[in-house]
């Protein structure tokens, strides 16, 4: 079977977005060698994660064979002449968005939704951007023959707020890289990338995209609390007004010497970063995929999350979980990982088992059951 993806965000740099994309694909295309993956952008790209990706014999990058205008060719029935070039059976969307054409077609469609942040964090959207999302959503929904949602606080938002069909909806959880494991216990590696970042000797980490989302305030507040104050944060994520706004805060509460950024990191360095810290943070508040909290749990490390979005249903019992709002239980929860040896065992120990189910090759068995349903073959 041949299956196309919508891959705008796909081979759009290195956001954790285009990087869930690979992940699914990059599952599929090992999983099931003899199928085809056909990745459509209207651009190509060298970036090194489409590298990793396409270095897959059975995954192909494929951009517009004609079109003048790709904005056209991605949305409208331009696409739809690849695909059928290509011999196409399943079309999966995956960033909630389906191409449209007048007539019925027999390329059975399937649409991933992963971020519903606009729906519930209204204010910092436009009214106009609002209203876009929530058309074009509930458009892909409706012609889709299944949905894909990347956790079950996804899925009730769908059902209860967009009115789709239950039925049609598959909760399908994200996977750690197989590496990940793999490269748990390699010492050699684990101290090149502290060198490399340059990384405190003893430190807590988050990834955040330093938006008020990310709820960086209660996390500066709470590490301002801890009862060591040799303990670093180090946070990853791209510089931006907001972040500007923190280092006053950061000044204020006598930590800025504490808080270290870093840009942005190597995929591939992602593990060791995990393994090197202390206790990983997940304060944001309206994560619908818990990417994150798997990867931290499978190389050791214990988690601290809030208790928002998907995170205690994605974490269930192997993580602490603090009221967003509250920076003592946050700090609480950190002074217990930080102090308490035998809790943090306990937290390694059943972090690790828990998340070791969230497989690539589940994944792609789950995903291929959904191309499978759309079809009526499953």
């Amino acid at each position: 079977m041949t299956v196309g993806f919508d891959g705008i965000r796909t081979v759009d740099g290195d956001s954790p977005l285009s990087y869930y994309d690979r992940l699914v694909i990059a599952s599929l295309g090992m999983e099931y060698p003899t199928d085809t993956f056909m990745v459509y952008s209207p651009n190509s790209t060298d970036d090194r994660g489409m590298s990793w990706l396409l270095s897959i014999s059975n995954v192909h990058n494929k951009t517009p064979h004609k079109a003048i205008n790709k904005w056209a060719w991605r949305n409208r029935a331009g696409i739809f002449h690849d695909i059928h070039r290509h011999g196409v059976k399943v079309f999966h969307g995956m960033d909630a968005i389906l191409p449209t054409r007048k007539k019925k077609d027999r390329v059975k469609m399937v649409n991933t939704v992963r971020d519903l942040t606009f729906n519930r964090f209204m204010e910092d959207y436009s009214w106009l951007e609002r209203i876009n999302r929530k058309s074009r959503i509930k458009k892909a929904c409706r012609r889709a023959k299944r949905v894909i949602a990347t956790s079950e606080y996804i899925k009730q938002q769908l059902v209860g707020r967009f009115k789709v069909d239950p039925d049609k909806v598959d909760v399908i959880y994200t996977a750690f890289r197989d590496e990940y494991v793999e490269r748990r216990d390699d010492e050699v590696m684990l101290n090149n990338v502290r060198a490399k970042y340059h990384m405190p000797s003893r430190f807590v980490l988050a990834i955040t995209d330093f938006s008020p989302i990310g709820n960086l305030e209660t996390l500066y507040r709470a590490i301002a609390k801890l009862d060591d104050k040799d303990i670093d944060l180090v946070l990853i994520g791209a510089k931006n007004d907001y972040y500007r706004s923190l280092k006053k805060l950061a000044a204020k509460l006598n930590i800025d010497e504490r808080v270290v950024r870093v840009s942005s990191v190597n995929k591939h360095n992602f593990s060791a970063l995990y393994a090197l810290s202390k206790a990983f943070i997940a304060p944001a508040l309206n994560d619908g995929m818990g990417q994150t909290i798997i990867e931290a749990m499978i190389t050791g490390t214990p988690v601290v999350a809030s208790d928002s979005g998907c995170h205690r249903e994605v974490g269930t019992d192997a993580a602490l979980y603090f009221n967003p709002d509250s920076v003592d239980e946050l700090a609480a929860h950190l002074n217990t990982v930080l102090s308490n040896e035998a809790k943090r065992n306990s937290m390694v120990e059943a972090g690790m088992k828990h998340a070791a189910q969230f497989t690539q090759q589940n994944l792609a068995q789950k995903t291929m059951l959904t191309y499978n349903k759309a079809r009526g073959k499953a």
